[in-house]
Formats: C-alpha cells, structure tokens, sequence
C-alpha cells in the first residue's frame, strides 16, 4: 500500500512537496496550493496513519522519510523538490534532509524542536491522558478552535483525528519528545529555513536558535502573532514565506529574523 499522493500545477515546474501535521492530512495546505500552483508543482502527501493514508502503519521518521524519497524521486521535476514540512511533516523533513539529501532543493519546517523535550515523565503523562479523550467529539472541536482551523475545515479535522491509530499517536510523539538535530553539515548547498510561532511552545521557539548554531546557512524566523498551525491563521504570510523562500528571495518583513547567540 503506498500513500496517498495529490498533485497540482504543471509537471515541468519547479516541485513544491508539503508535509502536514498529525492527526490532519494535505487539506491543510489547500491555501498555499491554490496560490502557487499557477507557478509550480504542487504536490501534497498524506503521511502514514493519517489522512488517506490511515491504513498505512506508521513505522518511524525515518521510514516516513524514504517514503517520502521515493515519492519526489517518481513524480516532482527532475526528481527534486523544496519541501515544506510543519509539525508532524516538520520532522519528518529534517530526517529527508539527512537521510535523502538528493531529493532536496530545500527545505522549510515550521513548529519543531531541535532537541529532546524536558519532563518526559509529564510529557508521557499528557499524552496517555490525550489518546484517551483524542476521538471525542467534543475534545476534537475545542482542538480545533484552539488551533485556529477555519469552520469550513472542521469536520475534515475531526475525520482524520478519528481515523488516527492510537498507536500511531504513541510511535510519532514517542519519537518527537526524544528528537535530536541530525548533522546537516554535510549539506551547506541546502538552504535551510525554520520557523516557529510566537506563541508555541518554548522548546520549539528555542531550538530556532540552535537551528543557526549548528548550520550558519540555516535561517530562522519567528512569526509574530502566531501559534503552531499557523499556515491555516495567517494563510498569506506563510504563502508569501514559502513563495519568497522557493524563489531565493528576502522573507516577507512580518517575519523576525533570529540570530545565534
């Protein structure tokens, strides 16, 4: 069973492959697609456990990325890609960009960590607790709100959160709490751009900074205004972002450039 794969745009234009969140899928990025698909390819994937792809077991990061490889490698031009990643995609580009850096034109993630969140034994708590509230119905839509998701979009949330494996959930944010940045030193030719919202949580909004110690090409920005789905709460500035960053050209002035210490 392979995942899910939509496209949009001409096939000869440069590729633009967006990674959602967990327990979402690529409806998300329905703003971004329709604004740059006049000027490139879009191609949207449903990651394992989510969305269309529901029925595909999530296995790692790492077997999501040469998932994600042999993807690009079949269907964006020339085998290459910019890739987009948020959250849950976030994550799961960084480890592309280790794993498969042939198949990067470049790379944006937005809302991760680039180290391992403190308190696991809370953390570990938390999340026992929201695999056993994550499929009601009343749980799903204060989610919702409190992620900023448009009313339009709602009942598309509370699907893919339904359809999510709680085994999934535990495998992913397993993953996550214990993430480290890979070396990317290796790949000075990348351009790498993270980003985070102001309001996230404070490891992601840290990790911004370690993001330009490791990797002096990397930039990063902070959003100002913004929490973690922020694609879907100021849709314009993130395509602007995403189109200014493709193209090579200076990040929308919204955006608050961080430095390393």
């Amino acid at each position: 069973m392979s995942l899910h794969v939509q496209q949009a745009g001409s096939p000869d234009a440069p590729s633009i492959v967006f990674l959602h969140g967990a327990g979402v899928s690529s409806w998300m990025w329905g703003e971004q697609v329709a604004a740059l698909q006049a000027t490139y390819h879009c191609i949207t994937i449903d990651l394992p456990a989510n969305g269309e792809s529901y029925q595909q077991e999530w296995v790692s990061f790492a077997d999501t990325a040469d998932q994600v490889a042999a993807i690009i490698r079949q269907t964006a031009t020339n085998g290459k890609a910019h890739v987009v990643g948020l959250s849950l995609g976030g994550f799961t580009g960084l480890h592309l960009l280790h794993r498969h850096p042939d198949v990067v034109e470049s790379l944006i993630v937005s809302g991760v960590s680039a180290k391992p969140f403190g308190n696991t034994g809370l953390w570990r708590l938390y999340l026992g607790v929201m695999s056993r509230v994550m499929k009601w119905d009343v749980f799903i839509n204060l989610q919702a709100k409190m992620l900023g998701i448009p009313p339009d979009e709602a009942e598309l949330y509370r699907r893919d959160n339904k359809r999510m494996p709680i085994s999934a959930f535990h495998r992913i944010y397993g993953e996550v709490l214990n993430f480290t940045l890979p070396d990317f030193t290796s790949h000075p030719q990348i351009r790498l751009l993270a980003v985070a919202g102001e309001s996230e949580n404070a490891i992601i909004k840290e990790s911004l900074t370690m993001f330009v110690k490791q990797r002096p090409q990397t930039a990063a920005a902070l959003v100002p205004k913004a929490h973690h789905a922020w694609n879907a709460e100021h849709p314009q500035l993130f395509t602007d972002m995403v189109a200014a960053w493709v193209a090579n050209k200076p990040l929308p002035a919204e955006l608050q450039l961080v430095k390393a210490d």
